[in-house]
This record gives structure tokens, C-alpha cells and sequence, in this order.
């Protein structure tokens, strides 16, 4: 096998001596008076390349592939048979590639020591310890801010029972004293009032001895003696006031509409119809045919669009027709409804 690489490379080695492709390519050139831009133009390649195929520095080219073609290019350019030209390329090309490059560079292999291994270690390490310590701390913080939170609500549902009880206990024996009351009342006051005012204790006597919706009455209104008796030196008659706190004023019905919907349109023709809410959304687009009707309900303001007003025959907004014949250009009309 050494013999045999060996002829091969002296054989290879005397074509290149016998045929020097650079040498035969300029002297050809030179005979036929080309200059190096003539032939990089009809080559269509810088002229650079046209002296590296001149001088034989075929590594000049990206590969082997491109510097093969130009010498064929070349050769015929300069009418010369490429194909010994090519044969002596290829020869050449042999004797390179068949040289055997040890191989010296060997990757090294990281280790424990590496300083970047150990930086990441540290990294790790920071990371696991921060999240077994400080994880357990915060989930007891906010367990025990809920458990605050609850005891705060429920504190504040127990005050307004705690201050309206109270006021419901004393509710239950005011009927039983308010006769008491009465009767002192009317006794003490009694040699106090003059012969004037016989006609207003004769009233008074009679309330105590009134049926026992009165007696609930005044003590809804929350009269006391006191109250009555000052009322009395006055001139102010406490049925009268008792009457006027017992009647409770009557709030108006509601009305309720005639209508159902907010927008009713009635189409004599068909009509392209577009109805848009004040959101933006829009309750119904597409075309209504004769005869049909439209009824919406949606969020004022509308937004409307008739392609053909006149096949509109009635427009109906929260019960009362409207007027959109001002709005209406060349049978388009938008306008809305407010």
C-alpha cells in the first residue's frame, strides 16, 4: 500500500510539473492579447479569481467545486481542452487530500473544581435554603392574618346585635305601664289646671280611659306625660299630635309603561337595518322585509342606519313616534335615539 501511494504521488507530482495550469493559462491568454478584465467579464468573476487561477492558488476559492468550474470556464474561454487541464486539477487535488493531519486537539473534560460548577452549586444551594426557611414563615403570617381577618368580621357581626338588642327589650312591658303613667299624669296635673281648662282634662281623662289601641298609639309616638302636660299648658291638643304622627304618608304606584320595547319600527318595503346600543353592541343588522316589524330593548342611546328610509313606515321610541325625516340623505338616514 506505501509503494502504491507513493507512485501515485510521483506520478501526480510530474503531471503538475509537465502541465502548470497557472503558466499555460496566462501564456494563452497573453497570445490571444485578452487582458485580465476581458476575461473576468466574459467569466463574469472579479478579477482576483482570474489571478488566483493564473497562480495556481486554488484555495483562494470558497471550494473545490467553484475553482473546477472556472478553470473549465477558462479553458473554454482560451479554446484549450479542459479536460487535461481538468485531469491535472484533480490529480493535484488528490495529492491534498490524501495527506493524512493527526488530530491533537482533544476537548477538556470540566470538573468538580471548575469555577462555574461551583458558582451554580452556590446558586442552588442559596435558592433550596431560602425556600425551606422563609416558605414556612410566610404561610404561617398568612394563616394568621386570616385568621385576624375572621375574628375582625365576626366582631363586627356581633356589635350591631349586641346594640340593637336593647333596644327591642324594653318593647315588651311599655303596655303594661303605660296606664300607670297616664293615671299619675292626669292626677298631678289635675288641681294645677283652671276652670278654663276643664274642657281640655275632661280630654285628657277620657284618653286614659280610651280603648287600648290609643294607649299603643301614643306609646309608638313616644309621648310622655311630661310631653303631653307641656303640650296642654300650649294649647296643643295630643290626639292631635299623636294623629298626625300615626299617619304614614303613602308613597305613589310606580307607572308602568305602555310600551314593551324601547324601539319599534314597522317596514312598508325592504329595508337594510343596523340598531347599535350606547356599549357598541350591536341588537340586530341585516335587511327587513315588507311588512315585517322590529322591536328592541337595549341601552340608550341607539345608533341607527336605514339604507332605505323610505321603506320605513313607522318609528316608535319609548312609546312615541319619532321624526327622523331630517336626518335622511339621498334615502340614508342615521340618527340616533336618545
Amino acid at each position: 500500500m506505501t509503494t502504491e501511494s507513493q507512485t501515485n504521488a510521483s506520478v501526480s507530482k510530474m503531471n503538475m510539473d509537465t502541465i502548470n495550469i497557472g503558466n499555460r493559462l496566462k501564456s494563452k491568454r497573453l497570445e490571444l492579447e485578452f487582458d485580465e478584465r476581458y476575461v473576468a467579464t466574459a467569466l463574469k468573476i472579479p478579477i482576483d479569481q482570474v489571478r488566483a487561477l493564473e497562480a495556481n492558488d486554488f484555495k483562494y476559492f470558497r471550494s473545490v467545486t467553484f475553482a473546477r468550474g472556472f478553470l473549465k470556464s477558462y479553458c473554454r474561454l482560451l479554446g484549450i481542452e479542459h479536460t487535461e487541464m481538468l485531469h491535472a486539477f484533480d490529480s493535484s487535488r488528490e495529492v491534498v487530500e490524501t495527506t493524512i493531519k493527526p488530530v491533537d486537539k482533544v476537548n477538556k473534560q470540566t470538573h468538580l473544581g471548575d469555577p462555574i460548577i461551583v458558582f451554580i452549586s452556590i446558586v442552588i444551594i442559596a435558592v433550596l435554603v431560602f425556600l425551606v426557611f422563609w416558605w414556612p414563615s410566610q404561610s404561617t403570617t398568612v394563616a394568621v392574618e386570616e385568621q385576624q381577618m375572621e375574628a375582625n368580621e365576626s366582631a363586627l357581626m356581633v356589635e350591631p346585635n349586641m346594640e340593637t338588642s336593647p333596644a327591642i327589650e324594653p318593647t315588651m312591658p311599655l303596655d303594661e305601664s303605660s296606664s300607670a303613667p297616664a293615671s299619675t299624669s292626669d292626677e298631678a296635673s289635675a288641681p294645677v289646671l283652671d276652670e278654663s281648662d276643664v274642657s281640655t282634662s275632661g280630654s285628657v281623662e277620657n284618653e286614659s280611659v280610651a280603648p287600648s289601641s290609643v294607649r299603643n298609639s301614643s306609646v309608638v309616638t313616644g309621648l310622655s306625660a311630661e310631653t303631653m302636660a307641656i303640650l296642654e299648658e300650649a294649647g296643643v291638643r295630643p290626639e292631635d299630635v299623636i294623629r298626625a304622627t300615626a299617619e304614614v304618608p303613602t308613597t305613589p304606584a310606580p307607572t308602568i309603561p305602555s310600551y314593551t320595547d324601547e324601539v319599534e319600527v314597522a317596514f312598508s318595503a325592504d329595508c337594510w337595518t343596523e340598531v347599535r346600543d350606547a356599549t357598541g353592541k350591536i341588537l340586530f343588522s341585516g335587511v327587513k322585509t315588507a311588512g315585517s316589524n322590529l322591536s328592541l330593548t337595549g341601552k340608550a342611546p341607539y345608533r341607527i342606519v336605514f339604507g332605505y328610509a323610505r321603506g320605513v313606515s313607522s318609528l316608535k321610541f319609548k312609546g312615541e313616534v319619532f321624526d327622523f325625516s331630517s336626518s335622511i340623505r339621498n334615502d340614508l338616514a342615521r340618527f340616533e335615539l336618545k
